[in-house]
């Protein structure tokens, strides 16, 4: 017989609550210089009270030298990555990058909760890839 024992000494028999987006065709392209969800990247979670991961893996490129593309995880209208948000900035033209990053929000209350990824561009076209060589990849889940 085995025991399962948390940091609160209460076990709880409820599996997290998860979700991801995978996509391998069809980039998917910005030139919105104010934010906006990244079309497709969105997974609604009904969660206990607690906090919830997160995590976004993406090849990406602006078609203007010199120009940014800014992303942020969005829970319920609150930026978890502050104003800033996390950003790319193009050292030359089409200059393809990895911008993946992660987080973890604060505890959330129990219901339901809209996860998304957002982003702008400060010039030029945003690309984020989705082929069979560079996919898309977002993520989110409970943590207990």
């Amino acid at each position: 017989m085995s025991s399962i024992i948390r940091g609160d000494d209460n076990f709880d028999s409820t599996p997290p609550s998860y979700g991801r987006v995978f996509r391998n065709s069809g980039n998917i392209t910005t030139t919105s210089t104010s934010l906006v969800d990244l079309t497709g990247a969105s997974i609604t979670l009904t969660t206990g009270a607690n906090p919830v991961a997160y995590g976004t893996t993406q090849t990406t490129y602006n078609n203007s030298a010199g120009a940014l593309i800014i992303y942020n995880i969005d829970i319920d209208g609150a930026l978890q990555h502050g104003a800033g948000g996390q950003v790319q900035k193009a050292t030359s033209v089409a200059e393809q990058t990895n911008i993946s990053f992660s987080g973890m929000s604060a505890a959330l209350s129990a219901g339901s909760h809209t996860i998304k990824v957002r982003w702008f561009v400060n010039a030029g076209t945003g690309t984020i890839l989705a082929t069979a060589d560079n996919s898309h990849l977002f993520y989110a889940y409970e943590v207990k």
